[in-house]
């Protein structure tokens, strides 16, 4: 029981310190969206049920020591709780990250919609797109970072943090070029 009160104690504070500068100081570039895997799922969007950043961490970490307290007080084995609380923990994730987060970015009018254009826009490669794969952009929309799936124009490598100008957006995928490819372009024509 203490090892899911601690957890829900540090991640509820940590949890709590990340919404007070967030939201009440509009500190928004603290580190804590930083993304902590490069988990691709090709058909089940299997990196919503893992936490993705420190404030999904805490969130997890929230989750699991509420459900593994209920289950202590429920007298179940230790063994069978735990893997129970980390489950409910990761279907907790998914909730937030496909529910909950599109609904408070809706109704606090930050959201970046379907119909939003993208086109002309900076943006910087997150995770490397390979020539023939896709890969991960981050865009700043009205002061948010958004992260999309993104392929590579010209079929050309391109590496993290590498700036990109996105040419346009179909389906949640943007179709990226490098900004040094559009700058040769200019140079020689």
């Amino acid at each position: 029981m203490e090892f899911y009160v601690v957890v829900l104690v540090l991640s509820v504070t940590s949890f709590t310190a990340d919404m007070i500068l967030r939201y009440m100081e509009k500190i928004r570039s603290f580190g804590m969206e930083e993304r902590l895997h490069n988990i691709k799922g090709k058909t089940i969007p299997i990196e919503d049920f893992v936490p993705h950043n420190i404030t999904m961490l805490t969130v997890f970490g929230m989750s699991l020591g509420v459900f593994g307290i209920f289950m202590k007080l429920l007298n179940i084995n230790p063994f069978v709780s735990f893997p129970c609380s980390a489950a409910f923990g990761c279907i907790v994730n998914f909730t937030v990250m496909h529910f909950l987060k599109p609904f408070v970015a809706s109704v606090t009018g930050d959201e970046l919609s379907d119909n939003t254009d993208l086109s002309g826009r900076e943006a910087v490669c997150t995770e490397p797109i390979p020539a023939d794969d896709y890969g991960k952009i981050k865009v700043e929309y009205n002061g948010r970072h958004y992260e999309f799936d993104a392929i590579s124009e010209n079929e050309t490598d391109i590496a993290a943090d590498d700036p990109v100008l996105i040419l346009y957006r179909e389906d949640g995928m943007c179709v990226v070029e490098k900004q040094s490819e559009v700058l040769d372009i200019i140079n020689t024509g």
